[in-house]
């Protein structure tokens, strides 16, 4: 009823106002063409009962139109006065009278006649459920058709086809959110989308320039003249104040003599302190104190040149007046840009954003969501721990509970996504808030910690995913790298399985320290090729060179040895998945054995300085081939480190984060086919650890290792994979009734949980707080006639005597 009243009255008005204008454009179509002034055409309105729009005619006395009732730009059938009337949108005013009448509304849904009704029936039951309007939101949102369908063959097939569907879509929106605000907003957006449109004459060619681009060719001049009348305007408010309504004669004089010198000392201030080119959509706090200097320091100028003239009868209030009236009127020259932002914003499609946290960093995102549409992100409430900020507003925004009314809060506001915008959270408190809400089946986003946004400003580029590492809820660990480049820098360096996922993030790092030479050994030639093209890009000066080769093979290790004579060798190359391990334990004995022995062999040989084995957890109380296997290799690196100067040393750490064979992929790939996620058993857990904190650790324990040791990082406490795998199917947007889980029984080697240290190790802290070493572990002193016996296997070999031969090297291991 609102509407229709508003309608009535607005429509009413508009006839009354323009008559005379109606007036003029009819002679003006009597006068260029033959035929009535104004047309009627067919439409479907309301309930899809039929009427009849009013326009000014367009088309020549004889043309008739399609029955798409289409008229396409620059039509052959256009009158000279009708392409005038199009361009300036002026075509369709005379359908207020079918407002008035109530066919019609001010604002809603382009009228469409019988033909597009009836190819896009469905659509319409939708968008026929309110009156068609003068003016529509689809104009807003679909431009640039009438270029379009000027390029093609066939205008209303590509109409139909390609431009219609979309300001359907548009129109369906509009129904959805129709509102008086929503109404306002558009008819705002439009008429000042008409005005920038009007071609200004004798500009741009025949048909003149847009006045929006003749604004922005133009607009320092046009800055310096509104920064011009505004001092002008508030110079002579100034007088009107003071002397209410009524200035004398004598100070008219006086003010019209003196006004060349406030004009003078304002806008050399603005310009002396840059305040003449600054971009107004971008105005903030800086630029009003700025304003606030220039306004101060250039009525101190004028009243001294007034002072110094001695213009008798000069009212010195005036000063603080004009001083007072300038300051507010150039401050409201700067908000115009932002007024007209937040009359015109229409962000029906904007996903909708919980924000949590109302600190610095969750106001400036939401500023910077406000002030830019094209980001699609409509901020609709805060969450904050800070009890004194609920109920207040952050750039109109409210704060409406913290973390214990999360549930509430989703179900009052139904956002479409939740953003943790607290930039100072502890991973701990990350971890928190994200278990608070992955139950809601949104997506959840968040801001990298200041210290990683180099400007310290936050805005919307800046969020990003939930990194897997939010979800462990662990700091990464920070190693100083000064002593591992003096360690490395100027060395000759060797990576076994250069292209893995530990062997290529171990080379990218080492690259970084200023090796003299770097050598990738690898079997897979498509591994070697993609590092050392990466490493090459990279560090153009660096060099490095790619060996294809197995550790199996003694002949290409020993040449390579002596070819490249390196000094450090680090030992990445291995097998690591345990279910096929289990299916094939001699690949594995040969691989992670007998490859690290004729490896170690070769480093015992020439001397080498430094030799790192990379091992895993899983060679702490082994339940698999894989883990047995590894536990070998660390009792071979503590065997040779006793009879050589060669320091040798062990790391052993969790599971990789996103490494080849990693569950974080595997599940990552599951979510993407819809599911379901497979998890092996409810309760398994395990350690988990970043690429980049598995290497940095190998780094450090290059500087460490006195031989010997086994180092290992304290990686907080085991992550639960189910609950990874739930946690992953939230991040991802969906619920676990969207994608499920399912758990399909441990497999061949797997155990519930890993250890970081058997009982007999005895675990002493390094000098830095998170890396330890494990001490004391048993070597076998006939463990190289072992070495022999697997050596001497092949294909097929018992898998039981395999197993009976590594539970005698390894007592713990429990196949």
């Amino acid at each position: 009823m609102g509407k229709r009243l508003f309608d009535l009255i607005f429509s009413l008005v508009g006839l009354i106002v323009l008559s005379p204008f109606f007036i003029i454009i009819g002679l003006a179509i009597k006068a260029t063409s033959p035929g009535p002034v104004f047309s009627r055409q067919e439409r479907i309105g309301k309930g899809f009962r039929p009427f009849y729009t009013y326009d000014f005619r367009i088309l020549k006395k004889d043309a008739s139109l399609r029955e798409s009732g289409m008229i396409f730009y620059k039509d052959t059938n256009l009158t000279a006065i009708g392409n005038v009337l199009c361009d300036m949108k002026l075509d369709q005013l005379p359908r207020l009278w079918n407002v008035v009448k109530g066919e019609m509304s001010l604002v809603g849904p382009r009228p469409h006649t019988p033909f597009y009704i009836n190819h896009f029936r469905r659509d319409f039951e939708i968008i026929l459920q309110v009156r068609p309007g003068i003016a529509d939101l689809a104009s807003l949102y679909v431009k640039g058709d009438a270029a379009c369908l000027a390029q093609t063959d066939q205008p209303e097939v590509a109409y139909l086809e390609s431009i219609l569907p979309g300001k359907i879509k548009v129109s369906k929106s509009y129904v959805l959110h129709k509102s008086f605000s929503l109404d306002f907003k558009i008819m705002a957006s439009l008429s000042i989308m008409l005005l920038l449109s009007i071609q200004i004459p004798f500009l741009g060619g025949k048909s003149g320039k847009p006045l929006k681009e003749t604004v922005l060719a133009n607009r320092n001049g046009i800055v310096f003249i509104l920064n011009m009348l505004a001092v002008i305007l508030s110079y002579y408010l100034a007088f009107l104040l003071r002397f209410d309504g009524n200035i004398p004669p004598s100070m008219v004089d006086l003010f019209q003599k003196t006004l060349p010198i406030v004009l003078i000392f304002r806008l050399s201030a603005l310009h002396c302190f840059g305040l003449t080119h600054g971009l107004w959509r971008y105005a903030g706090i800086t630029d009003l104190i700025g304003l606030g200097l220039v306004t101060f320091i250039s009525s101190i100028g004028i009243w001294g040149v007034i002072t110094f003239m001695s213009f008798i009868g000069y009212p010195r209030s005036i000063y603080f007046i004009d001083g007072l009236l300038a300051f507010l009127l150039a401050v409201s020259l700067r908000t115009v840009k932002h007024v007209y932002a937040t009359i015109t914003r229409i962000d029906l499609d904007a996903r909708k954003v919980l924000v949590i946290g109302a600190g610095r960093g969750g106001a400036a995102i939401v500023r910077d969501m406000q002030q830019n549409p094209s980001y699609n992100r409509k901020p609709i409430a805060f969450i904050d721990e800070d009890h004194r900020k609920i109920s207040l507003r952050i750039h109109n925004i409210p704060v409406i509970g913290d973390l214990s009314n999360l549930e509430t809060a989703v179900e009052k506001t139904r956002p479409d996504e939740i953003l943790i915008a607290i930039p100072s959270a502890t991973p701990m408190q990350i971890k928190t808030i994200i278990g608070r809400c992955k139950s809601f089946g949104l997506p959840i986003k968040t801001l990298p910690p200041l210290s990683d946004i180099l400007d310290g400003k936050v805005s919307i580029n800046h969020i990003r995913n939930l990194d897997i590492e939010d979800l462990i809820g662990r700091r990464e660990i920070e190693i100083s790298d000064r002593p591992i480049k003096e360690h490395l820098k100027g060395k000759r360096i060797l990576v076994t399985g250069a292209g893995g996922s530990i062997g290529s993030e171990l080379c990218r790092q080492i690259a970084t320290y200023g090796p003299n030479c770097l050598i990738l050994f690898e079997q897979s030639e498509n591994n070697l090729y993609h590092i050392q093209r990466d490493l090459l890009e990279r560090h153009p000066s660096l060099s490095c060179k790619a060996v294809l080769g197995d550790i199996l093979d003694e002949d290409k290790i020993e040449k390579s040895f002596s070819m490249y004579q390196p000094q450090i060798v680090f030992h990445a190359a291995a097998y690591k998945h345990v279910p096929m391990m289990e299916e094939n334990p001699l690949d594995a004995v040969r691989n992670n054995i007998i490859g690290s022995y004729r490896l170690i062999k070769a480093v015992d040989r020439h001397r080498i300085e430094t030799f790192i084995l990379i091992s895993s957890d899983k060679a702490v109380n082994p339940s698999s081939v894989m883990g047995a296997t590894k536990r070998v290799a660390e009792m071979l690196v503590r065997f040779f480190n006793s009879r050589d100067k060669t320091k040798f040393v062990s790391v052993r750490f969790g599971n990789v984060l996103e490494s080849n064979g990693s569950v974080v992929p595997l599940f990552r790939e599951q979510i993407r086919r819809g599911g379901p996620v497979k998890i092996t058993h409810p309760e398994i857990q395990r350690y988990f650890i970043s690429i980049q904190e598995a290497v940095q650790l190998v780094l450090h324990a290059a500087v460490l290792g006195e031989g010997g040791e086994v180092f290992v990082l304290d990686m907080g406490k085991p992550v639960k994979i189910a609950d990874l795998a739930r946690t992953m199917i939230t991040l991802s947007g969906f619920s676990t009734n969207d994608i499920g889980t399912e758990f399909t029984g441990l497999r061949a080697g797997e155990k519930l949980s890993e250890d970081l240290f058997e009982e007999t190790e005895e675990v002493v802290q390094t000098c830095h707080e998170k890396i330890r070493l494990a001490k004391n572990g048993k070597v076998r002193e006939d463990m190289l006639s072992y070495v022999e016996e697997f050596m001497a296997m092949n294909h097929p070999a018992d898998s039981a005597k395999i197993k009976k031969l590594l539970k005698e090297l390894v007592p713990t291991y429990q196949a």
